[in-house]
This record gives structure tokens, C-alpha cells and sequence, in this order.
């Protein structure tokens, strides 16, 4: 294809701005990525960050523009404090937005979609120009759902929410149910989320533990729930290797997972490992991805489990238990039912993994979505 051509039609696709909540590969980051890359044929990309980080690199690999906006919030959710910090977060809510929405006028943008609950301001630069936005809810837990845990009022942000956006888009039946009973006024619809796997020795791939536990190291993760359930299974005579991967700010909760393990025992069985990590070159040094998340989505890194031809263990806490059935993983609810699996008295599935939806149709689903609100 001739490459005048080639940018002609590549200008000519509709542009999304999506906004970042942090600027490095977090969770939520990385399920923006995935949604860039199952959007690319059909849509263009530009990306706002708040800050400089590892997200700029995987976004350069797919040629798609970020501009750096910093600090912004909770637009029009003033936080307790002094008043010194309420007027300097209400001035730099300010000046993102009117930031946001130069940017947007500049980019021609069509659709501004934000990837978690965090920040506000997109939304509300979106709404002020009369752009369709988008809210795709990858999790709901503490660290995504932010006014729900003192940084604002949750009744107003709800409201926001409602007049702001067109569309809510969540990553598993739980989290779909509970926004539609929260939010009646805005259209809120589940898309299982595509995943765009990158193969990398997925054949004869050494195997380093059998349980890995893969993502972000906090508190609401469960790790001191599956160590209980390790320490449980130990007394009774069988022990499993787990290694946790992934990235960590926190060198407290760190220090008391240590502390945990050596108290259980543990010390030869569990190996922590913190930074930033790529999925598909670990995941395939493991055979069963473990998830003992509080919060309620995590769909993807099911998916990802799957592709990686690993068994999940998932606890039952909304969590897209719909993603797990006898061919890929196993639910449990309590500690002592995670100790079975570790005890081998209930045993993983020994059938072929394949998945219990269509990438395709969810595909379908998410363009006619989109198209819907233009």
C-alpha cells in the first residue's frame, strides 16, 4: 500500500482519547492496552498520562501519543484535609480539565474513555464539549474505586457519573449488576475483555512453581489468606510451591508477608518477587494462576491464564466467576476450601482448556456499542 495512502486512511479513523489513571503498566493500564489493540483496525488512539512511567514505552511500541497532564484528581470531589490542600486539588482539577479539553478540541477527538473510577476529569472535559465518554470498569475494589474510601462523596460522584457518560462498560457479571443498581441512568453493559497474547515459548517452558499468584502486591490481593491456606495444607503433609510476581510500593505490607511466611513455615515453599514483569514471559513457567483478589473483575488475567495453557484457581468474590468452569479452574469461597486444592482433595480439572465465551462476538458486541453512542 502506498504509505501517503497508508496515513491517509489511518487519519481518517475516528480518535479515542483515553485517559490513564497512573502512568505506569498497572493492572488497569494494561487492560487499556488490550482494549487499543482489539480497537486498532477501527479506531485511532491518543493517551493522556499524569506522570512519566513504563506506560509511555509500551504505548510508543504501538505508535500511539500520549500527553503528559499532571495531577489531576477527583474533579468537583473535594477531599477531606486542610484547606490549603482542598483549594490546591481544586485549582489543579481545574487546570487539567481545561487542559483536557484543549487537548480534545486539538485531537478532533470522537469518543474520551477513561480506564478506571480514578480520574474524573476526562469525564467531565468530555461532557463539557458534548463528547460521548466511556467508563470501562477493570475492577471494583478500593484502589479503582477511590471516592468510595473517604476521598469524596460517593452520592456525588455517582451523580457525576450518571450525567457525565454515555456508557459503562465492566469486565464480569458481578461488577455489571452491582453498577446497573448504582448508576439506573446510564447504560452500563458487560464485555468480556479481549486479550492480545503474545506468544513466547509457550512449548517446554521450565516450570518454577506450580501456583503463581501474578500482579500488583496489596493488601486487597489475599496473600495472607492463601499463606494460611499453605500453612493448612502443610500441617497435613502436603506442600506447594508459590511464587507472588509483581510490582510493590508498599515495603510494610511486604515486610508482614515475610514475617507470614517464616511464621507458617513456609519459608522453602514461597518466594516473593516485586517490579514489573512481562505476562507472557512468566506465566509460562507456572501451571496454575491463583487469584485471591477482594475486588470483583480480574476477567483478564483469567483469559490470559487460559492462552498461557495454565488452570486457575480463583476466589468466589465476584471476581468474573463466570470465566472459570471445569475446563480451565476451580472457585473457592473459604481458606479451608483452598487448602483442599493444595491438599489435593479437590483436584484441578484434567480436561483441555478452552474458553466459555467468543472473543469475536464480544468484539462485535464492543464496536456496535460504541457505534451506538457516536
Amino acid at each position: 500500500m502506498n504509505n501517503r495512502v497508508h496515513i491517509q486512511e489511518q487519519q481518517e479513523k475516528p480518535l479515542i482519547v483515553w485517559q490513564a489513571h497512573e502512568g505506569n503498566l498497572s493492572g488497569a493500564n494494561i487492560a487499556m492496552l488490550e482494549y487499543i489493540d482489539a480497537l486498532h483496525a477501527t479506531y485511532r488512539s491518543h493517551v493522556i498520562l499524569p506522570h512519566e512511567g513504563s506506560m509511555r514505552k509500551a504505548l510508543a511500541e504501538r505508535n500511539v501519543p500520549v500527553t503528559i497532564i499532571p495531577q489531576y484528581g477527583w474533579a468537583e470531589i473535594i477531599p477531606a484535609g486542610s484547606y490549603v490542600k482542598r483549594i490546591k486539588r481544586f485549582i489543579r482539577t481545574r487546570i487539567a480539565v481545561k487542559a483536557i479539553e484543549e487537548l480534545l478540541q486539538q485531537a478532533k477527538a470522537a469518543f474520551v474513555c477513561t480506564n478506571t473510577l480514578v480520574p474524573f476529569v476526562a469525564a467531565k472535559a468530555a461532557y463539557k464539549l458534548g463528547l460521548p465518554h466511556v467508563w470501562w470498569i477493570h475492577e471494583y475494589g478500593e484502589e479503582d474505586f477511590g471516592f468510595s474510601i473517604g476521598n469524596g462523596n460517593a452520592s456525588n460522584a455517582y451523580a457525576n457519573m450518571q450525567q457525565w457518560s454515555k456508557l459503562i462498560i465492566c469486565n464480569s457479571d458481578a461488577v455489571t449488576k452491582k453498577f446497573r443498581t448504582l448508576l439506573p441512568a446510564v447504560q452500563v453493559e458487560r464485555i468480556y475483555q479481549p486479550v492480545s497474547w503474545r506468544v513466547r515459548a509457550l512449548q517446554n517452558a521450565a516450570t518454577e512453581a506450580e501456583y503463581l499468584m501474578f500482579g500488583q502486591i496489596v493488601a486487597s490481593k489475599g496473600h495472607p489468606e492463601v499463606l494460611e491456606a499453605m500453612a493448612l495444607s502443610a500441617k497435613e503433609g502436603h506442600r506447594v510451591q508459590l511464587h507472588i510476581k509483581g510490582p510493590c510500593e508498599d515495603p510494610v505490607y511486604i515486610k508482614r508477608l515475610h514475617q507470614l511466611i517464616a511464621m507458617h513455615g513456609l519459608t522453602e515453599q514461597v518466594k516473593i518477587e516485586t517490579g514489573f514483569f512481562v505476562k507472557e514471559e512468566e506465566m509460562p513457567k507456572y501451571k496454575v494462576l491463583l487469584i485471591a483478589s477482594r475486588s470483583e473483575a480480574f476477567g483478564r488475567v483469567i483469559v490470559e491464564a487460559n492462552k498461557a495453557g495454565l488452570r486457575v484457581v480463583v476466589k468466589n468474590s465476584g471476581g468474573a466467576p463466570e470465566l472459570v468452569n471445569e475446563t480451565n479452574g476451580l472457585l473457592y469461597t473459604t481458606t479451608g476450601e483452598l487448602s483442599a486444592i493444595f491438599s489435593r482433595k479437590t483436584m484441578l480439572p484434567n480436561t483441555g482448556i478452552r474458553f466459555n465465551y467468543n472473543e469475536a462476538t464480544e468484539l462485535q458486541r464492543l464496536h456496535h456499542l460504541l457505534s451506538s453512542i457516536a
